[in-house]
């Protein structure tokens, strides 16, 4: 019954193009009749294009709240549920969705390769050399912050109050278990720092990473207030998971602190984080100050995620600073910078430097010339879809465009006026597009309607096409062509594009762009938050001209500016130095250099005073 439907409303559709059409090609011969169905059949356009446009914004508006990300975190266990099935689809439409197997790799490691050791971008003329004894102190007493950090996430709760000198009139919350988007985090009060401390845990538990991979930006906004009135309005996006986790944070811990800070007033809040953790306590900053009483609440960032957008970074820099050790990663990876680096990646020649180490390994070279053979010589191995996997599958695959084959009527079809003959090939090639560029998200949402729509559709445009074939709209040779040019109007891009919107308009299920590309916008980059310290390993003055990451550096201190997180720089330790261990490490080599170079500055005060 579907089928004879989908054929009728091909063959109506036929006719009526057909009369708008020859209404148009044979001009004032048609009379006052084809002129009144012209006008009857553009009025019906038009409001069948109104009736649709209003469809579209209710179904747009529909999906924009179903896309919704959420506000807050999970109440139970079916919220919970939902949140996560959302971020593993999400974060695999952002990694193995969008990176082919090859790029992972092997373009990546080639790509490292050839960029070599880049930190010494980190020490350029726009970043400010940090040292003196005013640097040294700051950085003992964020060391001693990072080791309390260390304990409360690695160790368990009673070594790190032991390790803090803490008793248990000194906590004020404990919440060690983390569940989706409720990390764990503690509050301390601390007797010799006269400062309410707030630490949050970073990604440990898979919940945990659930949280760090719901990576979608959300709008967030910063509310600066100034003797109890609004100053100024920070715009932005921030992090998904983070934003939730924030807010929280926040709904658990204000009204202690506002308990707390009325009790001791001359007490501060500081809140502290590693990795995730960082750029949760960062947003968390940004809320705590938005209260009256919470105004002064600072931030200590040690390796924070790219967390939110330029504006906000910004203006966090009076009580956010953000610690980056050497080659991190963590600090500038985010969306867009992901879609640079693949974008670098691919104009990168990885598959010849493959094919190369192919060629120069015995056995890897046999099995490819073994694979290349056999592929020549029997059939049904070299079609594309056999199993047999070499070098040039791992090649991210040309559009679909490029792999269609041209059929046995092929001469027939392309003729002076295609558009009007090749609509078949325009609807089915415009859906497999589509279906391409989108089919990681909506791959688990086909169903046998979609599957029956696309073959009415696909019937209705051929039937079209043959139907203009048969009423001689196609010339045969260029004499017919030049015949018929003399006695009626060429048909424009006008009547053409008519002529489309009729058919898409009189067919039950019209060719829509797809709302990801009509809706689609480019992502916003994130960054990391407040005041950039980044401790830097440049090689030694012995040799300055060394890049090896194995010879000898010497670590010194940049503040740097936010735009050089913008892009991944990939190195053989990004991930081992994002861990809190090498950043104690690094940060006792640093403190062990200033504390050698003031004392190399009073000898030589010595040595002066002396002569």
């Amino acid at each position: 019954m579907g089928a004879k439907g989908g054929m009728a409303t091909a063959a109506g559709t036929a006719v009526l193009v057909y009369l708008v059409l020859s209404g148009r090609l044979c001009g004032d011969a048609a009379g006052d009749e084809d002129q009144t169905i012209s006008a009857a059949v553009s009025a019906a356009v038009e409001a069948r294009r109104r009736r649709r446009k209003e469809e579209a914004g209710r179904a747009r508006r529909r999906g924009a709240r179903a896309r919704r990300w959420p506000e807050r975190a999970p109440a139970g266990w079916g919220e919970a549920a939902a949140a996560a099935a959302r971020t593993v689809r999400y974060t695999y439409g952002e990694t193995l969705g969008k990176w082919p197997l090859g790029e992972i790799a092997f373009g990546l490691k080639y790509y490292m390769r050839q960029q070599g050791n880049l930190q010494h971008e980190y020490a350029g003329s726009n970043s400010q050399l940090l040292e003196g004894p005013v640097v040294k102190e700051e950085l003992i007493s964020l060391l001693g912050y990072l080791k309390l950090c260390m304990y409360f996430s690695k160790k368990p709760y009673k070594v790190f109050m032991e390790f803090g000198g803490y008793d248990e009139s000194d906590v004020l919350i404990k919440k060690s278990k983390a569940r989706l988007m409720k990390p764990s985090f503690t509050v301390v009060r601390d007797r010799s720092a006269k400062c309410f401390l707030l630490f949050i845990r970073g990604a440990i538990s898979v919940k945990d990473r659930l949280t760090a991979a719901t990576g979608a930006e959300v709008p967030f906004h910063h509310v600066v207030t100034q003797d109890g009135h609004v100053s100024k309005l920070v715009l932005g996006h921030a992090h998904c998971g983070m934003v939730v986790a924030a807010r929280w944070i926040a709904n658990q811990a204000i009204p202690c602190l506002n308990e707390a800070v009325a009790q001791f007033p001359d007490y501060g809040v500081k809140i502290i984080g590693h990795s995730m953790g960082a750029g949760i306590a960062a947003i968390l900053a940004y809320i705590l100050r938005e209260n009256e009483k919470l105004s002064s609440s600072t931030c200590l960032a040690f390796g924070p995620a790219a967390c939110m957008t330029w504006d906000l970074a910004e203006s966090g820099k009076d009580f956010i600073t953000t610690i980056v050790n050497r080659n991190d990663l963590v600090p500038s990876f985010g969306k867009v910078s992901a879609a640079k680096l693949r974008t670098e990646v691919m104009a990168s020649s990885w598959v010849h430097d493959l094919r190369e180490q192919i060629q120069q390994t015995r056995f890897l070279g046999f099995v490819n010339r073994s694979v290349s053979f056999i592929r020549s010589h029997v059939p049904f191995v070299s079609d594309p879809r056999s199993k047999v996997v070499d070098v040039d599958m791992l090649v991210p695959n040309s559009s679909e465009a490029d792999q269609v084959k041209p059929s046995s009527n092929s001469d027939a079809v392309v003729k002076k006026r295609h558009a009007i003959a090749c609509w078949s090939c325009v609807a089915a090639h415009k859906h497999s597009i589509d279906s391409a560029k989108h089919g990681t998200h909506d791959i688990t949402n086909q169903t046998d309607v979609n599957v029956k729509a696309e073959k009415t559709d696909i019937e209705t445009a051929q039937l079209v096409s043959i139907s203009m074939e048969e009423l001689d709209l196609q010339e045969s040779d260029n004499d017919d062509d030049t015949d018929r040019g003399e006695n009626e109007p060429a048909l424009n891009e006008t009547d053409e594009d008519q002529a489309v919107e009729l058919l898409e308009t009189l067919t039950d299920n019209p060719h829509e762009p797809s709302s990801s590309s009509s809706q689609s916008q480019d992502p916003p980059q994130l960054y990391p938050p407040g005041r950039i310290m980044h401790m830097v390993g440049l090689p030694s003055s012995s040799e300055p001209n060394s890049t090896s990451e194995q010879g000898e550096e010497v670590v010194a201190l940049y503040e740097t500016p936010r735009h050089l997180y913008s892009k991944i720089r990939l190195a053989r330790s990004m991930i081992r130095e994002h861990y809190m261990p090498k950043y104690i490490r690094t940060m006792e080599l640093l403190i062990d250099k200033l504390v050698a170079e003031e004392e190399d500055g009073i000898d030589d005060d010595h040595r002066l005073g002396s002569l």
